[in-house]
């Protein structure tokens, strides 16, 4: 019987060879585990073309940095990052990541979810009144990244021994994490929020163990619910009018996709402390 051993790490130097723009890019992709051509041209080439969006990802698989699935051949490419390229952006320190060795798995049924909050994602990043932003992504929570240990590593500060703890952390994860952590400076203060994105409507229960998870796990954070559509938004307000406490109603504002991701910050949400109007 062949015996199997464990492989060893290569040297740095025998790793793919990433400049710093490719390494920024690739982070973040990984950070969302996946991209589309779309989104990537809205987060890096606002100001370019699609086309050379394509170009650049395309690029990228070539260099051995990104692969792609296809359902069909009418549908987005979906790009994420090859086992060498994350090894190779771990080695020099340039992304935090918790898995080396197993491929990204897209799961089918997430994936439209995922993508609209990633659309979220790049609106609030690039919204002038949220400044210095810092994002922790459902994908990285879920993985036992908190965003202590993302600005531990980002400040230069992370322990040799992070992944024994975080591993820990995630084993011991029982509730749902949001879809995103965010601070930013705004109204000239450093704020926290937690998003969670609504696609297909909550029932019941599932708003009461938002409410539940979310005070619990982010007591000082604010609680941006954004539903896919302005019904399941008003729907959404109700349901949390009457879950939530009174003394904590201010920290929960309501907003659905198109207001976010059209409007400016300050002027999409709605606060459930107020009443509904019909």
């Amino acid at each position: 019987m062949k015996a199997i051993f464990p492989a060893r790490r290569q040297p740095v130097s025998q790793y793919l060879e990433i400049n710093d723009t490719e390494a920024q890019h690739l982070a973040w992709i990984h950070s969302n585990k996946f991209t589309i051509p779309d989104l990537f041209h809205k987060k890096f080439y606002p100001q370019g073309t699609y086309r050379n969006a394509c170009y650049v990802l395309s690029k990228y698989v070539k260099k051995g940095f990104l692969l792609f699935e296809k359902e069909n051949m009418f549908a987005h490419n979906f790009y994420f990052l090859t086992i060498q390229a994350i090894r190779t952006l771990d080695e020099t320190g340039r992304m935090i990541v918790m898995g080396r060795k197993h491929p990204i798995r897209i799961n089918p049924y997430e994936r439209q979810h995922d993508l609209m909050v990633q659309e979220l994602r790049i609106t609030l990043e690039a919204c002038p009144s949220l400044v210095d932003i810092f994002w922790v992504s459902d994908f990285e929570m879920r993985a036992g990244i908190t965003p202590r240990t993302k600005a531990e590593f980002l400040n230069g500060e992370l322990e040799s021994n992070w992944r024994v703890r975080a591993y820990e952390r995630a084993k011991s994860l029982v509730r749902r994490t949001p879809d995103g952590y965010f601070e930013a400076d705004f109204q000239e203060d450093r704020r926290v929020f937690v998003l969670e994105f609504e696609r297909t409507a909550y029932n019941w229960n599932m708003v009461k163990r938002m409410v539940y998870n979310l005070d619990d796990a982010f007591p000082q954070a604010h609680r941006l619910v954004v539903s896919e559509t302005v019904p399941h938004a008003r729907r959404m307000i109700r349901n949390l009018q009457a879950w939530v406490m009174e003394r904590d109603r201010s920290w929960w504002y309501v907003s659905d996709f198109e207001k976010v991701t059209t409007r400016p910050f300050e002027k999409c949400w709605y606060q459930i402390s107020h009443p509904l109007e019909q």
